[in-house]
């Protein structure tokens, strides 16, 4: 599969604007105010900072977080990483909700158009990624990444630690809109592809365990296998997907 290239006039960055007619009266918001307000103040009339300074510190936190749950899987193995994977739902419900407490959606939304345009904030905002999304029917939504702060340092498997921070941001999501959907994925980056692809589906809760959930306890249980040698699937598919 052919790797991403760059630079790229494709998609769209946090401030950017989507084709849909009601896109214009969307306002994302911004967890952290009280931080983010600090940073833009200590960067008032400075022309001596670099941003990328920035993804050079985030990408530090994301490997510190990688490397912690490998250890705790490794010392105290399922109980363990059950209270890591609880710690970093908790991560992405409050940021996700932080942001959506500070955003606007227009009342005449459809439902998919209300889930597709916060699927953006999430993608842009919390994820800081490379967007180009599109709304394929009432009951789907898909989306490309065509760069993600962690492509060129996370393996495949390893995008399993964003799944933990996008299940606490779906109950967000949940609470917010009062609709449950499905994130799926079918290409990623890590695994040589030129972008990853995502389709967002409308999900009846039956009861049972929401396909999200289902396909990170696979990816877990998997990770020990990994450390015992008996994995045979490779890299696991999906950055944030299943």
């Amino acid at each position: 599969m052919a790797k991403p290239q760059y630079p790229t006039r494709e998609g769209i960055w946090s401030k950017g604007q989507r084709a849909e007619k009601t896109y214009p009266g969307v306002k994302l918001g911004l967890p952290y105010r009280e931080a983010v307000d600090s940073l833009r103040g200590a960067l008032r009339d400075r022309d001596d900072f670099d941003p990328a300074v920035l993804f050079v510190w985030g990408t530090m936190q994301a490997t510190g977080v990688l490397n912690i749950l490998k250890a705790v899987e490794e010392e105290f193995g399922e109980r363990g990483q059950s209270v890591v994977r609880r710690a970093i739902n908790k991560a992405g419900y409050e940021a996700c909700q932080q942001f959506l407490d500070h955003s606007e959606f227009p009342e005449e939304l459809s439902d998919m158009e209300l889930i597709s345009f916060i699927v953006t904030g999430i993608n842009t905002i919390l994820y800081a990624s490379l967007e180009k999304p599109w709304i394929t029917s009432d009951d789907r939504c898909e989306f490309d990444i065509l760069w993600c702060p962690h492509q060129d340092r996370y393996t495949a498997f390893d995008c399993r630690v964003q799944r933990y921070f996008v299940e606490g941001m779906l109950r967000a999501c949940e609470d917010f809109t009062g609709k449950k959907f499905h994130p799926e994925v079918d290409k990623i980056i890590p695994r040589g592809a030129d972008r990853c692809h995502f389709s967002v589906d409308r999900w009846e809760d039956d009861g049972g365990t929401h396909p999200w959930d289902k396909y990170s306890e696979e990816l877990a249980r998997r990770a020990f296998d990994k450390m015992k040698g008996t994995d045979k699937k490779g890299a696991a598919s999906g950055t944030r997907g299943s």
